[in-house]
Formats: C-alpha cells, structure tokens, sequence
C-alpha cells in the first residue's frame, strides 16, 4: 500500500492554506437525541490538542446540544476546507466540561478546569459578553462550556485532483492509528 500523510499533517496543511479564510474555522457537528433523532449544527473550531487527538469546540449550556451529548456523547464532526477541496470526518466521545465540573476535587477534574479558563481566556470580550452579561476575564461565566472531542476515527476524502483518495484512520486498542484506504 503507498504510503500517506497521518490525518494530524494533513490537517496541519489544510489549515495553514486556510489561515486567511475566515470561514474555514467552522465546522458541523452531528448529535444525537432521546428519541434518536440526528441534529446537525456549526461551531467554531476552537483547537486541536497537543498530539491532535482531542478537538475543541465551545458552546453555551443553555443550548440544546447539551442535553443531546448528556444522553449520547458519540459525535461526527465534518469539516471542509474549500481551496484545497478536502472533508475530515470526525467520530469520538464528547466530554462537557462547565462550571460544574468545578466542584468536582479529582486532579484531572482540576487540569480540565484550567484549559476551560485558558479558553475562556482566550475569547474577546464581546463573544465572552454572549454567555452572560455580568462576565468576568478572569473566571469563566457557568454558561461556558468546553467541548472535546475525543477523535478515535478520521474519514478523510481529497477531492482534487482527480482521481479522488480516500483514507479511513482508526486509533486501535494501544492507541495508534492505523490507516486504510477507502472507496471515493
């Protein structure tokens, strides 16, 4: 089989093209509800995690994707990058991390605290202004919640040039990723 790119660098490549495309920071995420129901809606792509295995999105908790991801946490994210022709399917668990994870006194409890506020941190003023109108820069306002996505498959389709490559990446049971080709 020939050898490909891992997801992590080509995504990395697709983003450094879209750097100055506003519109290439969003993205579609699909969830589920009760009644099994699919709801799809766009978000801001918020960052990858070190090793790009964790992507990160925010959301007010007031909205209903949060009930959704309380009852199924399983998501797909799709993402498509318009000048260089290229879709990232996303499939993980979603982990919400909102103030109330606060009062939990675990250690990881703790760090994903801190991430929340450096995101939190990280927002303008007007958007930190949208989840409450008595915020605060230095501590995040209860309707802020976190989102990561933690991605254990990765449907990348290239549509130019022709013909188009298709590749399926899974993150197998010692957590690396394997990577197979799929049918356009």
């Amino acid at each position: 089989m020939q050898q490909h790119l891992s997801w992590q660098e080509t995504i990395n490549r697709a983003l450094s093209v879209h750097t100055d495309i506003p519109s290439s920071r969003f993205l579609q995420l699909a969830t589920v509800d009760i009644h099994g129901q699919p709801h799809c809606r766009t978000l801001v792509f918020r960052g990858f995690d070190q090793d790009k295995n964790q992507l990160y999105l925010h959301t007010d908790k007031r909205s209903e994707k949060i009930a959704q991801l309380e009852s199924n946490n399983r998501v797909e994210t799709c993402w498509y990058f318009s000048e260089t022709r290229e879709q990232f399917r996303f499939k993980g668990q979603i982990e919400c991390i909102g103030h109330l994870d606060a009062a939990m006194e675990q250690p990881t409890s703790r760090s994903k605290q801190q991430l929340r506020l450096a995101h939190w941190q990280n927002l303008s003023d007007a958007l930190r202004e949208s989840y409450g109108s008595n915020y605060s820069h230095a501590q995040p306002d209860e309707n802020f919640t976190l989102l990561i996505v933690h991605i254990t498959q990765v449907d990348y389709l290239r549509l130019s040039p022709l013909p188009h490559l298709r590749l399926l990446y899974s993150l197998d049971e010692q957590g690396k990723w394997q990577t197979k080709a799929g049918s356009p």
